[in-house]
């Protein structure tokens, strides 16, 4: 019995846990411990990490082991260097290095460059993660205008209950006709199913933004309905957005971290017209066995001390003709070169562009907000002036009916601006360098 109660306690202290409203915040935090391709992103910056500590282990020298058995069988050569018809068998074993001395300084290169790799795959890590925080605010900024569309339509229904209530009473006492009744009937069905609509958009924008989480328990997720501060006072200048965001967002740096790589693979191919040196050294020996009743052999200890011999050297490679591939190979880095600084330009375009394109979109919504509220104070005060007319017998159901109309469609336009110069602002905010809330 304790225990069935221990494991009730548990699943209804999950199931609550599970079923709190989400704040932006902890969405995104979420997206970003979750999101299949920051992961993939975050094992290519460990790709890079490695390839950048092999480069640092290729200034080491090698060391290689070699062990080796063989029989021959006929004739052979012998331990006196004659050759004999006789059955032998050799063993060996070797100890060899080679150590680096001047390869044109391609090594260090290719230290600078894999560093170079692991710097622009931290950025590109980066930039996914921002496009999923921006991508998870739009989503849920669209479940926070949801929300709001669908209690329009459900004062929109309340209102025309209310009415339908007030008439049912005047058409009882004679009052009204039962004509009025039955229209106010029709409208409050089609409220009914405008709220039905409402509903399930809201319910296709909440499964939008759990897939995007990547939630399984879809039924148990809502979002917490944040105290939106809506200031159409100030508006950034795109100069001073573009000279932070060129500063904090990792496009840019990116694309000039790959330029800085070009120039390191172009000083690679470079190295190639030096000469290049190594030292190596190596130390054998080995065991000779002659078979036969007439052979001597000495034995295996003996043999192993005396055939041990050693090797110090130094080799120099000169590169003279490589049928043009060291030109060829130097003249196609410096193109990558060029396209490389043409990328950071793009990157550094893009970016202003998108700054333009939100702040642009920020004033229509921003200037399209103000109207929309002046006109959904003014369609508020109409449809409460055609109401009491409509109560009083002055005006018609058509009356009515457009004025609730141009209510909920200065109601719904008023929303959908605030949402959209809200989204645009957090933009022109991402870029300045800030956070995402709300």
């Amino acid at each position: 019995m304790r225990t069935f109660c221990i494991l009730f306690l548990l699943i209804i202290s999950g199931t609550c846990f599970s079923q709190s409203a989400w704040d932006l915040r902890k969405c995104i935090h979420y997206a970003l411990q979750n999101n299949i391709q920051i992961k993939q992103a975050s094992i290519q910056s460990e790709t890079s990490g490695r390839q950048l500590r092999q480069a640092r282990y290729n200034r080491l020298p090698s060391l290689n082991a070699n062990i080796g058995d063989g029989f021959n069988f006929g004739r052979t050569l012998g331990s006196d260097n004659t050759y004999i018809n006789q059955n032998s068998n050799s063993a060996s074993g070797s100890l060899s290095t080679s150590i680096p001395v001047f390869e044109g300084f391609r090594i260090n290169n290719d230290i600078a460059a894999r560093k170079l790799d692991f710097m622009a795959s931290i950025e590109d890590q980066q930039k996914i993660k921002n496009d999923v925080s921006l991508t998870v605010a739009s989503y849920f900024l669209n479940v926070l205008l949801q929300k709001e569309f669908l209690k329009i339509v459900q004062n929109q229904m309340t209102l025309t209950d209310t009415l339908l209530k007030r008439i049912e009473v005047l058409v009882s006492s004679g009052r009204e006709s039962t004509a009025k009744l039955y229209e106010l009937k029709a409208q409050l069905a089609n409220d009914v199913f405008n709220v039905t609509t409402a509903e399930k958009n809201l319910s296709l924008a909440l499964l939008d933004l759990v897939q995007l989480l990547e939630i399984d328990d879809f039924l148990a997720f809502d979002v917490a309905i944040p105290k939106l501060l809506i200031d159409v006072s100030q508006m950034p200048i795109p100069v001073v957005v573009f000279e932070n965001a060129v500063v904090t967002l990792p496009d840019v740096r990116a694309e000039e971290f790959r330029l800085e790589r070009s120039k390191k693979d172009l000083a690679i191919a470079r190295s190639a017209y030096f000469p290049s040196v190594s030292l190596s050294g190596s130390t054998s020996t080995g065991y000779f066995y002659m078979s036969g009743h007439d052979a001597v052999n000495d034995p295996f200890s003996t043999q192993i001390e005396r055939n041990w011999r050693s090797y110090v050297g130094m080799s120099m490679s000169i590169p003279i003709f490589n049928r043009m591939s060291v030109r060829t190979n130097v003249s196609i880095n410096k193109l990558q070169i060029q396209n490389q600084e043409f990328e950071v330009e793009r990157a550094k375009k893009a970016i202003y562009k998108d700054i333009q394109r939100s702040m642009l979109n920020a004033k229509v919504s921003k200037d399209r907000y103000i109207a929309a509220a002046n006109s959904a104070e003014a369609s508020q005060k109409a449809f409460h002036f055609v109401t009491e007319r409509f109560e009083a017998g002055r005006a018609t159901f058509f009356d009515l009916q457009q004025s609730k109309n141009n209510l909920e469609r200065a109601l719904s336009e008023q929303i959908q601006a605030k949402y959209e110069f809200i989204f645009n602002t957090k933009i022109l905010d991402f870029y300045n360098g800030k956070e995402i809330t709300l």
